[in-house]
């Protein structure tokens, strides 16, 4: 007997991919709760960990050893994952705003934001480099290297800050520019690096014995340290002190006391002085009880914590006990912080000092402690188990499941579906007479009289947990049809299918979808007029789509031309991507560029190829690059020549075909177009089979406008639009593809 899936009841909302939060993740993932939604926002994919990055700055650690692939983490724990940035909450409405989408409901919310460093209310603060985030940093410190190789004189690093951050940041800088570089090994004072501290002594806060010892690494490698000294201007190239010193600057850094981000100031929330969230041992909000708060971004009322990430890695595990306890109806617990915490300060040349109270040790095999502590704990999300089965699958089924009906008791109750229309923006086209806003049975479009009317659809199964995103891709394939044959889209109807949930999750994810789909045909010069919702075991999504054309304009599979050379706009490998990717096997990096691809139209492409005389046009989607350029030679009775090294492939690929990944498409389009070719051993033969989402068009131009259409098509939508072999005559040859 098949188990039923529990449906959704509630929505958890994490804001932040923060040392909390992959802690709730990999608890979820672990042990799922039923009728539990979890949703993660995050503006990063790849996180580091931050007991790492000094490692990661002074290039002890690979840049994979010390970064934990949220994608990944959020699939095993069966979350949906949005890659973009909250901007705001409506805590009356229970809203996330997003940027560049809309807003994401909450039951219970969780922000792990972090915090950025202080910018100093100084002259000039936008030439500094922050610390955090620590991404853009470790991005900026290559910068920084080839700054200082290329430099004839002296490189000039002034660090701002001289707690245990700035301290660090420092030694591993002295490691991975001066120890690490050739150049600065044969000419040590080519580098500087100065630390410019406020108060009397660097590390300030910790005690006498950990200070000296690490003041002693300063001075051996000869770090210039400042105190009782503030910033007054910060300039390009050099920093302004208040008794009146000017130190050139190369680069500026600032390692300052924590802030938090601004947008949280107009919130609503309880905020302490400093901007931070106020939360109670429980770590909720003492002004909204929902909201949840943890790491750097909270405060908490009776505990004075310092800004460490050591506490938001303790939080970790109270918090997904206390969202899993609210949903279930009992007593959240407290958190209780530790009187004292162990301090690891990296000395950037595999050495560390520790702390803990008035107690210091330091040596080599400090660091090997470190290094074995911090292994241990990113391993925890960097190595996930096999999970099999439906994660949130229950043998109890809800009252929400009794009892579905079937036909047209199974479409969306007119509630539900008006609750996600009515935030929705009115959809109004000339040609477009009834439309959405209108209550009868169906659209009402009249066409011009000397266009063409063209017609064409598509369905898909969701292929990612964000129905936003999902839509917009899914809405962009269909128009892909329209645009291949030189049409313009108008309209469009709406074919969906909801899995069984709660009122409320079935609107908000309606009204997802919706949004999605009307900002890509919005974008393409079409409306939404219609369509149909219907309940089923999971979330499905389809267009038809309506275009109009000039009829002597069209753009057909047939009509390929000798000497045509043969262009493709998109690189290939959606299909082994995403077939990875449902494995967790695929890189974070990798999916967020295969998904840059999937949302690039293909329309602005069209007035390109009617401008260099296309002889013949086709988009490339489900039956791969291989079946589709068949399908056009046969229709233009030509052969093609395709040169395998030439084929435009999207990041990793290759490498996944190469270990043997593949869709359940590949086969069978292979199978289907075997006998039209001689097939051969190469590394990108594979791909030519593979099923392509939201594609790139395939089609001829003449030999000699090939590479002014290639040079314009680059300025437009399409960077990737590669020559990828020639036409020629249907000769004697018993393969209507042969490959070079």
């Amino acid at each position: 007997m098949l188990t039923e899936s529990e449906p959704i009841k509630k929505n958890i909302v994490l804001v932040g991919g923060g040392h909390s939060h992959v802690h709730v993740l990999k608890r979820y993932g672990m042990h799922p709760q039923p009728g539990i939604r979890l949703t993660l926002i995050s503006k990063d994919i790849l996180i580091p960990y931050s007991g790492m990055v000094p490692g990661l700055i002074s290039q002890t650690y690979k840049y994979s050893e010390g970064h934990i692939d949220l994608r990944r983490l959020a699939s095993f724990a069966n979350a949906r994952l949005i890659h973009s940035s909250a901007t705001q909450l409506d805590l009356l409405q229970k809203l996330v705003h997003v940027a560049e989408r809309p807003p994401v409901k909450y039951d219970l919310l969780s922000l792990d934001i972090g915090s950025t460093p202080a910018v100093p209310s100084v002259s000039g603060a936008e030439h500094a480099l922050p610390i955090k985030p620590l991404d853009k940093f470790l991005t900026e410190q290559e910068k920084i290297r080839e700054e200082v190789i290329n430099k004839k004189n002296t490189y000039n690093i002034v660090i701002i800050g001289g707690g245990a951050g700035g301290v660090e940041l420092s030694l591993s800088l002295d490691q991975q520019l001066r120890r690490n570089n050739a150049l600065l090994k044969k000419n040590p004072n080519h580098l500087t690096i100065t630390i410019i501290e406020s108060k009397s002594t660097l590390l300030p806060d910790f005690n006498s014995a950990a200070r000296k010892n690490l003041l002693n690494h300063i001075t051996k490698r000869k770090i210039i340290s400042l105190t009782k000294s503030r910033v007054d201007i910060i300039n390009s190239n050099s920093v302004k002190l208040n008794t009146g010193e000017v130190l050139a600057a190369d680069k500026t850094i600032l390692v300052t006391n924590a802030q938090p981000p601004n947008w949280l100031l107009n919130t609503g929330l309880a905020l302490d002085n400093n901007g931070f969230v106020r939360i109670d041992d429980f770590l909720r909000s003492i002004s909204h009880p929902e909201v949840y708060a943890t790491g750097d971004i909270a405060s908490m009322e009776n505990y004075d914590l310092p800004k460490s990430g050591v506490y938001a890695v303790r939080q970790g595990p109270v918090l997904a006990e206390n969202l899993r306890r609210v949903f279930i109806g009992k007593n959240p617990k407290p958190y209780r912080p530790q009187k004292q915490s162990l301090a690891l300060i990296t000395t950037g040349d595999n050495g560390a000092v520790a702390a803990r109270g008035s107690l210091a040790v330091s040596g080599k095999w400090v660091w090997r402690w470190k290094d074995k502590i911090d292994r241990r704990w990113i391993s925890n999300y960097q190595t996930l188990p096999e999970m099999t089965g439906h994660k949130n699958a229950s043998n109890d089924i809800s009252d929400i499941e009794k009892m579905r009906c079937g036909g047209c008791g199974a479409k969306v109750p007119a509630s539900i579906l008006n609750r996600a229309l009515e935030r929705i923006p009115i959809q109004k086209k000339e040609g477009l007479a009834q439309g959405i806003d209108a209550p009868d049975d169906a659209a009402v479009i009249i066409p011009p009289s000397d266009k063409a009317l063209i017609q064409t659809v598509d369905q898909f199964r969701i292929f990612t947990d964000d129905p936003y995103l999902f839509a917009r891709i899914a809405a962009n394939h269909c128009l892909g049809d329209i645009f291949a044959m030189g049409a313009e889209p108008h309209s469009a109807l709406a074919a969906i299918i909801l899995p069984h949930d709660s009122e409320e999750i079935i609107a908000e994810d309606l009204y997802q979808l919706l949004s999605g789909a009307t900002e890509t045909l919005t974008e393409a010069g079409a409306v939404l007029a219609g369509g149909h919702t219907g309940e089923g075991a999971e979330l499905a999504f389809g267009l038809t789509v309506n275009g109009y054309a000039d009829p002597k304009k069209l753009l057909r599979k047939s009509g390929l031309k000798p000497d045509d050379t043969l262009i493709l706009t998109k690189p290939l490998g959606t299909g082994v991507l995403f077939a990875a990717d449902m494995q967790a096997k695929a890189r974070a990096d990798w999916i967020d560029s295969a998904f840059t691809s999937m949302l690039r139209s293909v329309g602005p492409c069209i007035p390109i190829l009617q401008k260099y005389c296309a002889s013949a046009c086709t988009d490339v989607t489900g039956f791969g690059l291989m079946g589709h350029l068949i399908e056009m030679l046969s229709a233009s009775n030509v052969i093609a020549s395709i040169n395998l090294k030439s084929l435009p492939l999207l990041s990793g690929a290759q490498e996944l075909s190469l270990l043997g990944f593949e869709s359940s498409l590949k086969q069978p389009n292979e199978n289907s177009t075997k006998n039209n070719y001689q097939a051969i051993e190469h590394s990108t033969y594979p791909l030519i089979f593979d099923p392509q989402t939201a594609g790139g068009l395939l089609f001829g131009v003449p030999e000699q406008n090939a590479e002014q259409c290639i040079e314009e098509l680059h300025k437009s939508t399409a960077p990737d639009a590669t020559i990828i072999g020639s036409v020629s005559n249907n000769s004697a040859s018993t393969s209507l593809v042969n490959f070079i």
